[in-house]
């Protein structure tokens, strides 16, 4: 019983192996592309990686300082000029601060205002009477020095009476002189260094203000040229970020772009001065877009867009070859697009 099962049970083993050997050799069926492949349409030409941006490049627009957004005016393909406001960040802590530097600056001239206001009119006449006053009691002990001294001459008086008269008379001279000078600063109105110092303390309040306004200005920030606004990463009620990775606002001048070129460093002296050129979109519908040769940047730099392709080498560099594209705006192209660019290659003699 036990070998008929083995004999058996063998049989099967090799059915099945026949089977999954027969299976094994089917070929597989043949899977067809999605898109035709991207060739060269030159006989000899150089082939590279290429990303659409503004003739002027992008310009990434950062807050000045993480703040709330208050209000923003701007929105994704809006045609800005150079100055237009993108959005606003709270202010309120320096508005506060404007509307107490602008009360002191009020502050100042009106401390200039006084300065030029002076005598004051009400304090003339007390000084006026302190003047007659002090007048009076100096003519008095002048008339008792003389009557003493003519008493003396007859004998009716001492020398020390003479000397307090003569005190007398010297202090009531100079009350009087006092009382004029008083007088007299008060006729002259305030005093020159005074008013240079009040000046000066407004000026400086004036720069405080002049000051806080520009801080005040920028938490408006502003387009810094002119271009669209290509895209909007801010809404109101959120805190704006202060870093270049995420920018509130991308803005770039969409009526003429460019294509940039990472050619390979070994490829770059088949590059003539205008050689042929095209841009192929990638997708499902691919487009040739004629392109027109602007410059070649003397910069090598590591190659940094990877394909992940295990027999890339990673040490590559790459120069970088701008483009202009010739038949925008008709062009299905949009900036920070990759796109293939084939370049007409000059013979290796020549």
């Amino acid at each position: 019983m036990i070998r008929w099962a083995t004999i058996i049970l063998s049989v099967a083993g090799l059915c099945v192996g026949v089977w999954a050997v027969v299976l094994g050799n089917e070929k597989p069926p043949q899977v067809p592309l999605a898109r035709p492949p991207s060739v060269n349409p030159f006989a000899m030409g150089v082939a590279s990686l290429g990303i659409v941006e503004p003739a002027g490049k992008n310009v990434s627009v950062v807050a000045p300082e993480a703040a709330l957004v208050m209000e923003v005016y701007a929105d994704v393909n809006d045609r800005v000029e150079a100055g237009t406001p993108l959005f606003k960040l709270d202010g309120r802590r320096l508005e506060a601060d404007l509307i107490r530097a602008r009360a002191a600056v009020a502050g100042g001239e009106a401390e200039i205002a006084r300065w030029h206001a002076l005598p004051r009119a009400e304090d003339i006449p007390q000084l006026q009477a302190a003047v007659e006053r002090a007048r009076a009691v100096m003519q008095d002990r002048d008339e008792q020095l003389r009557l003493i001294t003519e008493a003396r001459g007859r004998g009716a008086g001492t020398d020390r009476n003479i000397s307090q008269a003569t005190f007398d008379a010297a202090a009531a001279k100079a009350d009087f002189d006092a009382a004029v000078a008083a007088l007299d600063r008060l006729m002259a109105g305030g005093w020159q260094p005074d008013l240079a110092v009040s000046q000066a303390r407004l000026a400086l309040l004036k720069a405080e203000v002049e000051a806080l306004q520009v801080l005040v200005d920028r938490l408006t920030v502003r387009a810094p040229r002119e271009g669209t606004v290509l895209r909007r990463q801010v809404e109101p009620g959120e805190y704006a970020p202060t870093d270049g990775a995420r920018p509130a606002f991308v803005i770039g001048d969409l009526r003429q772009l460019h294509v940039r070129a990472q050619v390979d460093e070994e490829d770059i002296a088949l590059i003539g001065k205008a050689p042929r050129a095209i841009a192929r979109t990638r997708g499902a519908i691919m487009s040739d877009i004629p392109l027109e040769l602007v410059r070649i940047e003397p910069f090598a730099r590591p190659k940094s867009d990877l394909s992940g392709s295990n027999i890339e080498r990673v040490d590559t560099r790459v120069i970088d070859v701008v483009f202009r594209v010739v038949t925008h705006p008709d062009s299905p192209i949009f900036p920070g697009q990759a796109v293939d660019v084939f370049v007409e290659g000059m013979p290796r003699g020549g």
